[in-house]
């Protein structure tokens, strides 16, 4: 039996940690800021739930096997003293976020743990404490390797497939197209992804995907021409009300979890000399939006 945390128990955390709990294969612990009695997902087919173990201090914890790292990428910081006591010589650290930069993130924190970078695909929102909605099939693609290895092992039995790559430089930038396409536009007009098929607004859409694969392709990843093309495309066929995690956070009052996204197209952009001042301009205006909040929870 493994010892797994689960560290960040909103959307995310929430779908893959309540199918570890209910397997009860393992010990695992949700380190949350107060302590909820179960795990409640909604998916589109059936309700998933299970009984759940807390822990609401690092002091009270110590190290395990494997921590799922499910807070937003600029949340990092703010779970260092978790880290502190969750790692041990033989941690793995599954990082469960959007971006390309999951190591740069959180290796300084985990003194030398195997830090295992993890696409994730899984539509869902975090409703009350302990309460997702799951609104589409879930699936976790972590970079091949021993950690990777090890995930899998975690969810076998599960309806969560584990998919090992070896390019994990595509599958990241490839997810990143994928969020930048309707992420930022529906954050700064408050809709829904009907609002790419405002004409303009598609078309903006389409320049920060242009964008974001131009730099992606300098990093090594093979996204075809014309992904901006069919990447917008894809995302118009979504239902019109349909959120985006960008859109929910502002909603919310929560930070916008722009630096991931918009920020590090910009900064991998300007580190290989490539020009990227459509999602310049829309990362100042997701600044604008995040500079009035002043807390935020996990």
């Amino acid at each position: 039996m493994s010892k797994v945390a689960v560290l960040g128990v909103g959307a995310i955390g929430g779908v893959f940690g309540v199918r570890l709990c209910r397997s009860r294969r393992h010990d695992v612990t949700l380190c949350v800021r107060k302590s909820i009695d179960k795990l409640v997902v909604e998916t589109p087919d059936t309700v998933i739930e299970s009984s759940v173990k807390c822990a609401t201090s690092p002091s009270a914890s110590g190290p395990v096997d494997c921590v799922l790292l499910a807070v937003k990428g600029h949340q990092v910081p703010d779970v260092a003293g978790w880290l502190e006591a969750l790692v041990g010589g033989d941690t793995i650290i599954a990082v469960l976020q959007n971006g390309v930069e999951h190591r740069e993130r959180v290796e300084p924190y985990v003194r030398g743990a195997e830090v295992v970078p993890v696409v994730v695909n899984c539509p869902a929102d975090r409703g009350a404490p302990g309460h997702v909605v799951q609104q589409g099939g879930a699936a976790l693609v972590p970079e091949d390797g021993r950690g990777a290895r090890f995930l899998a092992t975690l969810y076998e039995g599960t309806d969560i497939p584990v998919k090992p790559t070896s390019d994990f430089t595509t599958a990241s930038w490839a997810k990143l197209c994928n969020n930048i396409g309707a992420g930022p536009a529906t954050a700064l007009t408050d809709k829904g992804r009907g609002v790419l098929h405002e004409p303009e607004i598609a078309e903006l859409c389409r320049g920060l995907v242009r964008e974001c694969a131009l730099v992606g392709r300098a990093e090594g990843a093979e996204l075809a021409d014309d992904v901006a093309e069919r990447t917008i495309e894809r995302l118009k066929d979504a239902d019109p009300e349909a959120t985006t995690s960008m859109l929910v956070d502002r909603r919310a009052g929560r930070r916008i979890e722009a630096d991931v996204m918009t920020g590090a197209v910009v900064r991998i952009g300007a580190r290989h000399g490539i020009p990227t001042p459509l999602n310049a301009v829309v990362h100042a205006l997701l600044g604008s939006i995040n500079m009035p909040v002043m807390g935020e929870t996990n």
